[in-house]
């Protein structure tokens, strides 16, 4: 089958990705002026992939799962995923774009132009059967922070910090709004809260995953959900 290569494409290797499917170039010719590229359709699309392998390093971490395991995760193999993603590191980091962005879209979205209430009720997600930000396995970003002090990846390191830094300006945010209403008390630090908002966020994830229930860090949700309340004016 011979395709013409689509000029919104992006190029991975000898692979090129149409917006919603894939090719594999199997050969290049030469054609009058031109090249024209013989292509077979691969069997997936890369956003199913990713998302497939999302819930498994989540559950199972980065260091271990092996290539093999990855094969038989994604159905590519090993080839496919160094031309398609750069190699596990890729696929991994992959994973943490398609998460980061879940949560952002979904569970910190309401806080964009919301206040101590919207804030409250992130946290209590955070703990909430049904709840994406709520897993046996704590949370994804939190899991690689961990063992990349391990690992010492700066690519990993940089994708986590992406994600606190969007958390807490979305605290941030919050905090903002109730002060500029006049509901915070006076003299309270929103930065500061801000910070410690999403270190608050780390110690409930991590709660979760070695208590390996989506409620374990309860009792911290509530004790942040109390002290945030208490910067509120009554």
């Amino acid at each position: 089958m011979k395709r013409e290569v689509c000029p919104n494409s992006r190029r991975f290797g000898p692979h090129l990705t149409y917006p919603f499917t894939c090719i594999e170039i199997i050969s290049v010719q030469s054609y009058g002026n031109g090249i024209l590229f013989v292509a077979r359709p691969k069997s997936y699309l890369v956003s199913e992939v990713v998302e497939r392998v999302t819930h498994a390093f989540w559950q199972h971490g980065y260091q271990a799962l092996g290539v093999r395991e990855l094969e038989e995760l994604t159905g590519l193999n090993q080839y496919a995923i160094r031309t398609e993603f750069g190699g596990k590191e890729g696929l991994y980091l992959a994973a943490l774009e398609f998460y980061s962005q879940q949560a952002i879209a979904t569970a910190m979205s309401p806080m964009k132009s919301g206040g101590i209430p919207e804030v409250i009720s992130f946290l209590q997600d955070l703990v909430t059967t049904g709840s994406m930000t709520s897993s046996n396995f704590g949370c994804l970003i939190v899991n690689t922070g961990i063992e990349n002090a391990r690992v010492g990846s700066p690519r990993l390191e940089a994708a986590v910090k992406r994600y606190w830094e969007a958390l807490e300006a979305h605290f941030a945010t919050c905090l903002s709004n109730a002060n500029k209403d006049g509901l915070l008390v006076p003299g309270t630090d929103v930065e500061s809260v801000a910070k410690g908002l999403v270190s608050g966020v780390m110690g409930v994830h991590a709660s979760n995953r070695v208590g390996k229930r989506n409620d374990a860090g309860a009792q911290l949700v509530d004790l942040l959900c109390t002290q945030l309340r208490s910067f509120k004016l009554q």
